[in-house]
């Protein structure tokens, strides 16, 4: 191996590589100068042909120059340290303590470049130091006078021998320095890239993930604001409570009174005639029958209640509201209890006020049905045989909106006393009163969609002998 001198190889690769520096500097200018209108009588295109074909030869050449020498050494992790010693043993080498100084590469390589690099030295007994300087191992020669005519391109090879290995050649006073990058920085620094890349990226994601959940945070608002039902949300859960609670009592009741319902079927058929005396045997069946009437009257009262639980448990709380008539749903819930109110001996009477008018509300219309329904069966069982239920219903006002008025024929039932019947505070049967769980629930449900429903005495006229009003006043 040639000491301190460049070998026609290495002069072809130096060259090679700064021709095709130049032709690259030369077309960025002739590009800059087609870009404007050409001089006339100046044809561009022929130069930049030439360039083209400048290129290709500087290409080929780079090829055939790829490697500066002849054999490939062993590459990986070089200690410049000992290579310097077995390089130039009769040098005076000084090591700085510190971190390591080795660097990974082409051993022959980096033992070419020592070789030159000391050759540029003052005399075979030349100062060279070795340190390492916080991500780079650097060389330094103190130079001697130049005793190569190829001094300037030794040095230019220096320059671009250490470009390839991301490190540097300079000169500084009367040294010449080599600054390598040491082994480990380069993953080291690809280590630090990942993680910057990968703490932007988390940061993007995070957010990307806010922009996310505030988009579908006004989504789901906008979506509650525009399907939510009118009613408040407590009242609306309140309601759907009594609906659960009354759906299961009512299937309950029903599954305990179907047999009841059969056996007594049973003892009403014809019995087999008895031995003994037969004046006994009519007057036993007569008593029998009587108290078998009565239990079935019981079990049809029973009836009609599971019947009105079924129908609080079948109600839905969430049912959107929209233009009503009051008068019809009344109606229609009047003539499915007129069998009930025939076998109670009680005439239902209705009516609207003024005659033939409609009132018209924004409601549930199944919840303003269920409410009369409610509170038209709870005036027939409160009203003696032989009376009245009168129901009126009222059209709106510029005061009022529509109201649903039911008299009943009962007994009444003193101010004080009104609110806990309402709230299923006290025994209806002490005021001689039925069951006041169908005004409770019927509170309760009209509560949930926006009106109220007050209870007052009922006219003496207006039920045939007074009994108690309760009223229904709908939103506007």
């Amino acid at each position: 191996m040639s000491k301190g001198k460049l070998t026609r190889q290495e002069l072809g690769w130096l060259l090679t590589q700064e021709a095709q520096g130049a032709a690259e500097r030369l077309r960025e200018g002739v590009v800059a100068l087609t870009q404007a209108p050409p001089p006339p009588g100046v044809d561009a295109s022929g130069v930049d042909a030439t360039l083209s074909a400048l290129d290709d030869a500087m290409k080929m050449l780079a090829n055939l120059h790829q490697r500066p020498v002849n054999i490939r050494g062993r590459r990986g992790r070089i200690d410049l340290a000992s290579m310097l010693w077995e390089v130039a043993p009769e040098a005076r080498v000084s090591i700085e303590p510190g971190s390591g100084t080795e660097v990974f590469g082409d051993e022959a390589e980096l033992r070419r470049m020592l070789h030159v690099m000391l050759g540029h030295g003052s005399g075979s007994g030349s100062a060279v130091t070795i340190k390492r300087e916080g991500d780079e191992v650097v060389i330094g020669v103190v130079l001697g006078p130049d005793s190569s005519a190829n001094a300037e391109a030794e040095r230019a090879w220096l320059s671009r021998m250490a470009i390839r290995y991301g490190g540097r050649h300079e000169l500084e006073g009367s040294m010449e320095l080599l600054a390598l990058p040491a082994e480990g920085v380069e993953a080291r620094d690809d280590v630090a890239k990942l993680r910057k890349e990968l703490d932007e990226a988390r940061a993007q994601g995070e957010a990307y993930a806010r922009e996310l959940a505030a988009v579908w945070s006004a989504g789901e608002e906008a979506l509650a604001q525009s399907t939510a039902p009118s009613q408040p949300p407590a009242s609306a859960d309140r309601h759907g409570a009594i609906a659960r609670f009354a759906g299961g009592v009512a299937a309950t009741l029903r599954s305990i009174l179907s047999p009841v319902g059969r056996e007594v079927g049973e003892l009403r058929a014809p019995a087999s005639p008895r031995k003994s005396s037969p004046d006994l045997e009519v007057g036993s069946r007569g008593d029998l029958d009587e108290r078998l009437e009565g239990i079935r009257r019981r079990l049809l009262v029973v009836q009609d209640f599971v019947a009105e639980l079924a129908a609080i448990g079948e109600s839905d709380p969430h049912e959107p509201a929209r233009e009503t008539d009051v008068v019809e749903a009344v109606r229609g819930e009047v003539r499915a209890l007129e069998a009930r109110a025939a076998r109670s001996g009680v005439a239902l009477l209705v009516r609207s006020v003024p005659e033939d008018s409609h009132a018209v509300t924004r409601i549930a219309p199944r919840a303003v049905a269920l409410v009369a329904r409610l509170l038209v069966g709870h005036a027939v069982g409160a009203s003696a045989r032989g009376s009245s239920v009168a129901i009126t219903v009222h059209a709106p006002t510029s005061e009022l909106g529509a109201r649903l008025v039911v008299d009943d024929a009962g007994t009444t039932v003193p101010d004080v006393a009104r609110r806990a019947l309402l709230a299923l505070e006290v025994e209806p049967g002490t005021f001689g009163r039925p069951s006041s769980v169908a005004l409770f629930a019927a509170a309760e449900i009209i509560s949930s969609h926006g009106a109220r429903l007050e209870i007052a005495d009922a006219p003496v006229e207006g039920a045939g002998g007074g009994g108690l009003r309760v009223s229904v006043v709908f939103p506007r």
